[in-house]
Order: C-alpha cells, then structure tokens, then sequence
C-alpha cells in the first residue's frame, strides 16, 4: 500500500510525535514492505514557534521512508506571531486553534492535496493543526485516500471542538494513543467502530550504565541526581521542578537537578533559574539540545526520572525512563494516569504541586529499595507491552483493514 503521514515536523526534527511517526512509518516500510511517504514542513521546531528553524534538504529518503519538506509561509507565522503577543498583553491569550498555530504555506496545502490523490491511506498527525483537517478534506474527493486521524491530544484547558472536532469525527480511523483519549473522543461523539487505541513504543534501554558511568561521560559531578528530559516548554511543568528545589535541596543537599531537552519559545526557564538563591540555581544543570545520543547516558545519570507536565498525550519519557530502570514521578492527568500504575511502577503527584512532587521525589531518594522496585516493574511492561515491533504490526492492521475498506488501490503490498 501507499501510506502518507502528514505531520508538522519529522527527523531531524526531535520530540515525541516525531519519533512516534518515524517509527511507525519505518516499521512499516521494513517489517510489511508498505511505500510509506512522510509531507511535512521545513521548519526544525513548531512553525508557530518563535524560532522555527529551517531544515534545508526539501527531499530525501531516511532508511526507506520518502521525506518531502514543504515550505511553511514565515510572514503568516510571523503575523500570528504578533497577534498571539498582543491577545497574551491584553489578557485575552488565542487558545490553541488551527487557525492560531497552522502550519500555512500554499506549497504545504497543494502538496498535501496530491498525496491524498496518489496514496491509499493518508494519517493526518497531531490536533490542533492542519495536518489534520487538511488530510480530511482532501482524502473526501473522488477516489482520494482513507483518512486516518493520530490526534495526539494533549487534553488540559484546551480541548478540539467546531471543526476540527468534525474532522476526527469523520476519520475512518481515529487512532488514540491511551485509554484516556480513546474515552474523551467517544463520550464527543466518535463512534466505537471508527476508535482503537495504540500506544507508542519504546526500544530496551541500556541498563548496563550506571549512574556513575553515565556522570562522567556527560561530564557531571558524581551525585543523586534527579532527571527531567523533554521539550524545554511551559507546559511540561518545568517550574514545578524548579519550585520543588528549595525543599528538595534542603533535605538532600548533595543532590543535582538535570534538566534536559531541546529548545522551544518558552522564556520562562531562564526567568526562573535567574530568580533563584544562587546556591540552590548551581545545582541545577540544564543540557540544551543534546545530542540524540546522549539520551541513554542522561537517562543513566538519573536516581529518579520526573515528568510534572501539566498536559501530555501520552509521556514518551515514562517509556525511556522504565527501559533504563528508573523510576519516575509524574503529574496525575489522565494520560500518564492511563499508563502508570501508581505505587507499582510509578508515583503520581497533584499537578503544580510543588511540595507534593518533592516529597514524593524524596522518598524515593530516601528508599533506593522502592525506587528500584518501581524501575523493574515499569522495566518488565516495555517488552511486554511498549515494543516498537508490537506497535508497528498493530497499526499495519489497521491501516490494511481501512485502506482495503471499498477503495480503489493505488499501489500494492
């Protein structure tokens, strides 16, 4: 079959969302042998972002996926720019929308119209932007694709309603990434026959670093350390972590703080850190843009793994996090609650609660026995449930049952 992912972002692009498509659309190239094409924007972070970046290769193939980079319209994002900076200055902030964030660009449009035409499927990836109404639309003329929805919802104040609503509404297949999206897009409307739930997957970690190991090589002082890796954004609860320092510090003075992750618009981390006494902001250490690399010996370096984000689709990292053996501490929202188990292979805290993360985080500190116990048991679910190889089969049987659904074939298996 011919598959296409239209996503906002892709390799070298980083993230969560950018691994879960690059996975899936390899496993499907090298496990089923689909041709499997990846319409995305040239942009390296969000379009909508401050500082969007520009990847320069316009076409390449990365381990059998065809790539194409489309150009996004930088004076529209530019204007969206500025209109978002004087709703936020006015206190009426634009809420995420598809109109607010795009991604625009008439070459990005017209390529995502002739992918719909010359392809059998076609997955829309990540609400609230038009990657997914627009893979709608277009697979709705004659003899276009099946439309499958990935929305990725980061369910929190905001939520997908009006039209975007319609079009994972209208989606031959909405696939949700947890139990608790699954149950959002059914009690709005998403009939039971048109739902699944796939969740992401996750590689065995190296388990053979230790903490120790992993310090040095990353050239840091040999200590408990407690890791945050991820976007470097205001909705991963950053400042929760660093409202926890004083407590945290205070209790355990020889600890470091490890923030880790790839840069976005968000100012609010150096604000933050300049705000602090400076004996407790020395003992943070933030890693910015790391190498990919990297990742296995930063997840080495922790004690504990933290995730306070006030919203997340599913938490990638918890999965990262389990696979090295550690334990993690995590905000109680509906998507992480839909995958740890509290008390049994991880902790959930009060969201924005800043004591209540620091006393859990401190308990596991206080109790290696406990924090090993959680790592092991989030360990033993990775090649039970979360192995990218279950994942990818999973979702080639959906993809083959919805674009053999009645449709003309344009390519074959």
């Amino acid at each position: 079959m011919k598959i296409t992912f239209f996503a906002i972002n892709y390799s070298p692009s980083v993230g969560g969302a950018q691994e879960l498509v690059q996975r899936i659309a390899e496993g499907l190239v090298r496990r089923h042998g689909h041709q499997v094409t990846v319409l995305t924007t040239d942009a390296l972070y969000a379009p909508a972002g401050k500082n969007p970046g520009r990847i320069p290769d316009s076409h390449e193939v990365i381990n059998g996926v065809e790539v194409l980079r489309l150009p996004v319209s930088r004076r529209t994002h530019d204007l969206l720019r500025v209109l978002r900076r004087i709703g936020a200055r006015f206190g009426r902030p634009i809420r995420p929308s598809v109109t607010a964030y795009g991604p625009w660009g008439a070459k990005l449009a017209f390529g995502a119209r002739k992918a719909a035409k010359n392809s059998d499927v076609v997955v829309g990836v990540s609400a609230p932007f038009t990657t997914v109404p627009a893979a709608e639309i277009f697979t709705r003329s004659r003899n276009a694709a099946a439309f499958v929805a990935l929305p990725i919802l980061h369910l929190g104040d905001w939520v997908p309603s009006g039209s975007l609503l319609k079009s994972l509404l209208r989606a031959d297949r909405c696939i949700a990434l947890t139990t608790a999206e699954e149950a959002w897009l059914l009690a709005n409307g998403l009939e039971p026959s048109q739902g699944t739930v796939i969740p992401p997957g996750c590689n065995g970690g190296d388990t053979t670093l230790t903490r120790s190991a992993s310090q040095r090589k990353l050239g840091l002082i040999e200590r408990p350390t407690v890791v945050f890796i991820g976007r470097l954004a205001a909705h991963k609860g950053i400042d929760t972590l660093l409202a926890a320092c004083p407590s945290l510090l205070s209790a355990h003075p020889d600890l470091t703080i490890l923030l880790a992750g790839s840069r976005t618009g968000w100012s609010g981390l150096g604000a933050a850190l300049e705000a602090m006494p400076a004996d407790t902001a020395e003992r943070v250490v933030v890693l910015e843009d790391f190498a990919e690399s990297d990742r296995d010996l930063i997840l080495g370096a922790a004690d504990i793994v933290v995730v306070p984000s006030r919203e997340e689709a599913f938490g990638m990292v918890i999965l990262e996090a389990w696979a090295a053996q550690r334990p993690v501490v995590a905000s109680d929202i509906a998507a992480v609650r839909s995958v740890i188990r509290d008390g049994v292979d991880g902790l959930l805290v009060p969201v924005g609660q800043a004591e209540a993360l620091a006393t859990a985080v401190g308990s596991l500190l206080a109790s290696p026995e406990t924090a090993q116990r959680l790592g092991l048991a989030g360990s033993q679910r990775i090649a039970e449930e979360f192995s990218w190889e279950v994942v990818v089969d999973r979702w080639n049987e959906e993809l083959v049952a919805v674009g053999s659904s009645g449709l003309s074939p344009k390519g074959a298996n």
